[in-house]
């Protein structure tokens, strides 16, 4: 077990496995080379700026979908609430890709409020029986909204649209590690 330095805490948790850097390491580096190949043509003719914006949002969305999922990740946000809210408040990147990537704001900002507002949702209901399944719903319905909007946007905005829901709505609204959390 790896201790994580503060300052990383709101992305890693206190504590991490060696295995679970590899696996968000190379889920990155996987993601990040199949989708830059495959949507380079929407990519490469966007300014130098605005390829730094989105392949950095790429980096911290697609390291989120799998250190959400963690349990040092998990435990974290499960042990300090308010920290959950601001994670909430401060994941506006559909938002931001729409400008890096030059796509009509309406599906960013759509996207954005639409996930933002079932997170709180889940986030207040965190307790209930039903709280894994609001999550799998809200999930799959903005999955959903992202195969509709996938007709009018590249794919690569469109694979950051649901990696963003998956791991916003999944990876860390769900707690996936209960009855784990005195471990450590």
């Amino acid at each position: 077990m790896l201790k994580i330095p503060k300052f990383f805490h709101e992305i890693l948790g206190e504590f991490q496995t060696k295995s679970s850097l590899v696996v968000i390491a190379v889920f990155v580096l996987i993601s990040g080379f199949f989708t830059g190949i495959l949507g380079y043509a929407e990519w490469k003719e966007l300014s130098l700026i605005k390829q730094i914006v989105t392949w950095f949002l790429f980096l911290d969305i697609s390291g989120g979908v799998i250190a959400n999922l963690t349990k040092g990740t998990d435990i974290f946000y499960n042990r300090h609430s308010s920290n959950r809210w601001i994670f909430i408040a401060i994941h506006v990147q559909p938002i931001i890709l729409s400008w890096s990537m030059e796509i009509s704001f309406h599906y960013g900002i759509i996207i954005c409020v639409y996930t933002l507002i079932s997170a709180a949702i889940l986030n207040l209901t965190r307790e209930l029986s039903i709280h894994i399944l609001l999550a799998g719903s809200f999930t799959g319905i903005g999955l959903l909204i992202v195969a509709y909007y996938s007709q009018a946007i590249p794919f690569f905005a469109t694979t950051l649209f649901i990696f963003y829901i998956f791991k916003v709505l999944f990876s860390f609204s769900v707690f996936h590690h209960r009855g784990e959390q005195n471990d450590y």
